[in-house]
């Protein structure tokens, strides 16, 4: 490769939770912050890898699907490399999602029948459009697939590299599934470092596939309709789901499921405890680890990690519908109400369970 496209992604921090850790009756417990890449999510190590390839390869542009995160990442990449691209985007996908692609000037299409309420059909048929016009035209494919760009998610086995070395006593890595490809490409990093953790694929219970089946209720993982509404995991046919079922298996971990309400729950929890605001996506591996920890399948000699894919401010709907919310005063009275805060009890206890 000639030239690599980079802003500066990857060697994201490992922090501990010891607040979350003892609320839930864990000794060790630790996150992966891929929060901190440029553009708030684990998609910039994709987008760099891919864009410098279609650069290399002489590529006249690029084309990828995308629920939000991977669009900011390949609009970021491509504008630094001059690259021009399309964006196919879940027409439902968060405002903040959606409008943090404008400032790029890629060009972007909202697709309909995709997302909440989605089809397992639309899907297929989207996918399949854009890979053979990617094919004809001579565009490199963004998909954030394995089964669709292989080369370009080799970027994304760099978690798994800095895993190995940072928390080589991790014995559990708890990532949220969407696609699979991300659990794929971090199953297979840390195996070319000989580190083997148990792997837990944490899905909402709307959207499954990958849970359901390493669980034995459906016989493939796919199934035919999606009703979570947590943006980023509403693939109902994940093209990585036969690989990241096996890469879960191989490594004698399982698949999680939890309800809309548990990851919204979670997403506060871990933001008033340890001051980490993801978005519902990432907190989704924060809400399967309590359940599995009260499902006694985690316990307290065990030193799990969580991988935070996304920021956030990525997904503020729930949040800027409370601003309404706040308390108004004049500036003249404000000391008052100073002093009745100061009265109030700021802290409750931190167990959890």
């Amino acid at each position: 490769m000639s030239e690599f496209v980079t802003l500066g992604e990857g060697n994201t921090p490992v922090v501990p939770l010891p607040r979350l850790a003892r609320g839930i009756g864990l000794g060790d417990l630790s996150a992966k912050l891929e929060t901190a890449n440029p553009t708030g999510s684990y998609k910039d190590r994709a987008a760099a890898m891919s864009i410098s390839l279609a650069l290399s390869r002489g590529c006249p542009g690029w084309i990828a699907t995308s629920s939000g995160n991977a669009g900011a990442a390949f609009a970021a990449y491509a504008a630094r490399a001059g690259l021009p691209g399309m964006l196919c985007v879940v027409a439902g996908a968060p405002p903040e999602k959606l409008a943090a692609l404008l400032p790029y000037g890629t060009s972007v299409m909202a697709v309909e029948g995709i997302g909440t309420r989605g089809s397992r059909k639309a899907l297929d048929r989207l996918l399949r459009q854009v890979s053979e016009f990617a094919n004809e035209r001579g565009l490199f494919l963004g998909v954030t697939a394995n089964a669709l760009n292989p080369d370009g998610m080799r970027g994304v086995d760099t978690i798994g590299y800095e895993l190995a070395e940072q928390l080589p006593d991790a014995t559990h890595v708890y990532l949220p599934v969407g696609g699979g490809g991300l659990l794929v490409s971090v199953a297979r990093g840390l195996s070319e470092y000989a580190m083997e953790p148990v792997i837990v694929a944490s899905q909402p219970a709307g959207c499954a596939p990958v849970a359901r089946y390493l669980s034995g209720e459906i016989a493939v993982p796919r199934v035919d309709r999606c009703s979570t509404v947590v943006s980023g995991l509403q693939l109902p046919s994940p093209p990585d789901g036969c690989e990241a079922a096996k890469a879960v298996e191989e490594s004698g971990g399982w698949g999680t499921t939890v309800t809309d309400e548990e990851v919204v729950a979670a997403q506060e929890l871990l933001v008033v405890t340890e001051g980490l605001f993801v978005e519902p996506a990432s907190a989704t591996v924060v809400a399967a680890l309590i359940r599995d920890v009260r499902n006694r399948r985690v316990n307290e000699r065990d030193h799990p990690v969580l991988l935070l894919t996304g920021a956030g401010w990525k997904d503020l709907s729930r949040f800027a519908a409370r601003t309404r919310e706040l308390p108004r005063e004049n500036a003249s009275h404000i000391y008052r109400h100073l002093c009745a805060w100061f009265e109030k009890p700021k802290y409750c206890d931190d167990k959890i369970l």
